[in-house]
């Protein structure tokens, strides 16, 4: 499936019209963004509907501030979209302005109040470059989670938001999950897909038509959250490399190995699931682990398996060939660098067309980095294969462990950086980009007939006359 199959925002009618744009911009922590990757992405959208005579509101989710254990919402200024708004000022150099609604205690934003329309007549007239609403997860109806009755709460919600605007661009490619202001919200408007929803569904592609052979490395803290991505994948990959607690539950399933912090549960999925032939051959076994004494490790950064203050033995390299079946081992919280150097390994992923990466290898806060930054260097180092690296987690290591070689990818044409690993997964998992329910809402009905507006005439291959006679 290829973007044109949607609706596509470079073919809507925007002059006048007031455009409601979900983005994702879900990079703020303690009220501080930690990466501007996302908002970067979605910059190219904005000017696409101002240059063509739009008037943009925008709205995002920031952390999760429904508490699952009291039922309430919290409204905290930590998670507002305050430090996003500083930095589009900053960057895009036009004002935005965020509405303040009343907040009721546990339950949140109730509803989007008639005080915004001020704000609205203000875009309209040009008088502020844009509209942010708050954090979209304040709204008691957008998940619905803190609501008496969910039901009316997300259509209440939708109908507010929808009554807002004239058209909806859906550019979050990494909020999936049809929550009222991805999903709700589309069934109620004209909808059409950004260009960075554009640019993702048409890369998700190649993942599920991949040049061959085709390497995937997944990792994850929980097995049993992650076995329908890893069995859907098994299926579509050549080759696929496990990391985190995903490969830990692996290793103590196939050495009958009990390992410190491995949650039984996942093992007995992996005995059952992982352990089955047409799993299990598409697995690529990495021969050395960092084991630990400790979860948060000696406190040092470790060095080719061992501690790098030399003045430990609390962390120490374990090749699995050693271990014995019946052994209780200490935490393994990496793979050692010595892995990717293996000749079995190494031919993999220089074999690979094509590599989606959507993993941390170590525990990374703790100080394991070695294994994600060995993956990355061998990834690297296949020049002829493209390069698929999930956004999230993934993202945020690469840039810390490998900033060079982001850099890098950031241009160059063999990488490209998904804004939401977690998305690719579950498409990966459903079968493709159209099975995303935000995405399905995007696409045009059988026998719809999809716009186009006419091409500038200096872009088709044509005499062109708008520009001087030749001389």
């Amino acid at each position: 499936m290829t973007a044109r199959s949607l609706r596509r925002v470079q073919d809507a009618d925007l002059r006048d019209k007031v455009v409601l744009v979900r983005v994702d911009h879900n990079c703020v922590k303690d009220g501080v963004i930690h990466d501007t990757f996302r908002v970067d992405q979605s910059i190219a959208t904005l000017y696409n509907i101002v240059e063509r005579g739009g008037r943009p509101i925008l709205m995002t989710h920031v952390n999760r501030p429904f508490d699952k254990k009291r039922k309430q919402i919290s409204c905290r200024d930590e998670d507002s979209v305050t430090a996003v708004v500083r930095y589009l000022q900053h960057k895009l150099g036009v004002v935005f302005a965020v509405p303040t609604f009343r907040v009721e205690p546990g339950r949140g934003i109730l509803d989007v109040d008639t005080s915004v329309n001020w704000l609205i007549e203000d875009l309209k007239h040009r008088r502020v470059g844009g509209v942010y609403l708050p954090n979209t997860r304040w709204f008691e109806g957008e998940e619905g989670l803190a609501a008496a009755d969910a039901v009316a709460a997300r259509e209440r919600f939708a109908t507010q938001l929808a009554g807002l605007a004239d058209v909806f661009v859906n550019d979050a490619f990494g909020s999936w999950q049809p929550h009222v202001s991805t999903s709700h919200v589309a069934k109620l408007l004209p909808s059409y897909a950004g260009l960075l929803m554009q640019k993702e569904v048409e890369a998700l592609s190649a993942l599920t038509e991949p040049r061959r052979p085709f390497l995937a490395v997944i990792a994850g803290s929980k097995l049993d959250t992650k076995m329908g991505c890893v069995e859907a994948i098994a299926k579509k990959a050549d080759h696929v490399m496990l990391g985190g607690q995903l490969y830990n539950a692996y290793i103590a399933a196939k050495f009958g190995v009990t390992i410190a912090g491995v949650d039984p549960h996942d093992v007995e999925i992996a005995k059952s699931q992982l352990l089955v032939p047409e799993v299990e051959s598409k697995l690529v076994p990495l021969s050395t682990v960092i084991e630990s004494d400790s979860f948060d490790g000696c406190g040092c950064v470790p060095v080719a398996g061992k501690c790098g203050s030399g003045d430990g033995d609390g962390v120490r390299a374990r090749r699995l060939a050693d271990l014995k079946p019946g052994e209780t081992t200490g935490y393994f919280l990496d793979v050692s660098a010595e892995s990717f150097r293996d000749a079995s390994v190494a031919e993999v992923i220089a074999g690979a067309k094509t590599i989606f990466v959507n993993a941390v290898m170590g525990l990374t806060p703790a100080g394991f980095h070695e294994g994600t930054a060995a993956l990355d260097a061998a990834i690297a180092s296949n020049v002829d294969a493209r390069k698929y690296f999930g956004g999230g987690d993934t993202l945020q290591e690469f840039k810390s462990l490998s900033p060079g070689l982001y850099m890098t990818a950031l241009e160059c044409p063999s990488y490209y950086l998904f804004t939401g690993g977690g998305t690719v997964l579950k498409a990966l998992e459903l079968g493709g980009a159209t099975k995303l329910p935000c995405v399905e809402l995007l696409m045009a009905a059988d026998g719809e007939e999809l716009s186009r507006l006419e091409k500038p005439k200096c872009m088709a291959l044509e005499s062109c006359d708008c520009g001087p006679a030749p001389a």
